[in-house]
């Protein structure tokens, strides 16, 4: 089979349009279980499906027959890779992070555990100050101007330590989740 569907991309690749539906049916099956494996979504799993191999019929001036399953699967962990970000974007700005909302990022209840524990390790790994006026917003619901007063320090102060923070954990649980597919 890997002969014959090589034959049908480079049919494909050299102007047979049609083959591509032969392209499209081999491949958008594989393309979904891969993308649902890590998503945990079926909704989410086909539309990465779907764009994975849109984006190929784009590009398919610059596919080469021989790397193009590496090229559709390299695509697919990028494409997770991002779904995943947009939803830690997504965690990292709420006001106090849940058990349940981890599990939303990845819809695994044991990689949200060790989700979980890369998050509160990534908090207790912060310089003191920004981990105080962090939990100072996230746990007190405290707004900046409060913090600053408490801490005598500046709103401004509060504003870069926090978004430093917020940084700092949306890098260490990004890591985590990428090493996860890698």
């Amino acid at each position: 089979m890997p002969d014959q569907i090589q034959a049908v991309v480079h049919l494909w690749l050299q102007g047979n349009d049609p083959a591509f539906k032969q392209v499209f049916d081999h491949y958008y099956p594989r393309l979904r279980k891969y993308a649902f494996r890590y998503l945990k979504e079926e909704a989410w799993a086909e539309d990465t499906a779907m764009e994975i191999l849109a984006k190929c019929w784009e590009k398919k001036d610059a596919i080469q027959v021989p790397t193009f399953e590496n090229y559709l699967f390299t695509i697919a962990r990028h494409h997770v890779i991002n779904c995943w970000k947009q939803r830690v974007d997504t965690l990292i700005s709420f006001d106090t992070v849940t058990d349940h909302q981890l599990e939303s990022v990845t819809a695994d209840p044991l990689l949200s555990k060790e989700l979980q524990t890369v998050y509160q390790e990534s908090i207790a790994a912060l310089p003191q100050q920004r981990r105080t006026i962090f939990l100072l917003h996230k746990n007190e619901r405290l707004s900046y101007k409060e913090i600053a007063a408490a801490l005598h320090i500046s709103p401004k102060t509060v504003e870069n330590q926090m978004g430093a923070a917020l940084k700092h954990l949306r890098s260490a649980v990004m890591q985590y989740l990428t090493s996860v597919i890698l």
